[in-house]
């Protein structure tokens, strides 16, 4: 190393060492007291001002939280009357027949019986008369069904029979002939026995068993109802 370059390298070193040793001890001083009542001042502001943030934070997500249950209570109150309205709605077409219903209930046969060729005889009462139907219907409302059918036309409350020539009008809409299904829908157990009370469709059983008339019952655990026509 030429004497030129061990001088320069001394000089460095010497202002290192100056400039390391200024730096610990700035470093090691102690801050004033200006400095440190700054500081804490300072620090004081920061934490107010988090504070301040905190509060105005939680009261915002209490005020949300307070708007979602007071819209979930809306919304339960709306779905409870809802709830309601549709199961009243639900009941009303039920009683008006417009609901298709599957379920246990009765089967009843109805057929004509035989022709005694008795000129002197004109009750016609080995046939079946619309007035057999609309007392079988009375009996099955009365033993507690939930919906009938004749041949395939469910019958509602205000459902008239009357004759249309030889054959029975329902609905003053539909013409049926015989051999006659009735279906109804409830506790088979009661419905079997409002049909079998003796004291129930007397007439008809008393024909029955002069004309042969075929008057049968079976209790059924699936039935399947149509809604009714209302074209």
């Amino acid at each position: 190393m030429t004497p030129r370059m061990t001088v320069l390298a001394s000089v460095s070193l010497a202002t290192f060492l100056v400039t390391s040793l200024a730096a610990t001890q700035f470093r090691s001083q102690p801050l004033p007291p200006s400095n440190r009542l700054a500081r804490d001042e300072a620090l004081r502001q920061s934490v107010t001002q988090l504070e301040d943030q905190n509060r105005a934070l939680t009261a915002r997500i209490q005020g949300l939280q307070a708007g979602v249950k007071a819209g979930e209570d809306e919304s339960a109150r709306r779905s409870s009357a809802f709830q309601q309205v549709k199961a009243q709605l639900d009941d009303e077409k039920l009683i008006a027949g417009l609901t298709a219903l599957h379920g246990a209930g009765l089967t009843i046969l109805l057929h004509d019986g035989s022709d005694p060729n008795d000129p002197g005889d004109r009750s016609l009462g080995w046939t079946i008369h619309y007035q057999d139907l609309q007392d079988i219907v009375n009996v099955l409302w009365a033993s507690g069904a939930e919906a009938i059918a004749v041949n395939g036309q469910r019958i509602v409350p205000n459902t008239a029979f009357h004759y249309a020539g030889v054959n029975i009008l329902v609905n003053n809409a539909s013409r049926l002939s015989g051999p006659y299904t009735v279906m109804a829908i409830g506790d088979p157990s009661s419905l079997s026995g409002g049909i079998g009370n003796p004291d129930q469709l007397a007439e008809l059983k008393s024909r029955s068993r002069i004309y042969r008339l075929d008057f049968s019952w079976l209790r059924s655990p699936r039935l399947s109802l149509p809604a009714f026509d209302t074209t």
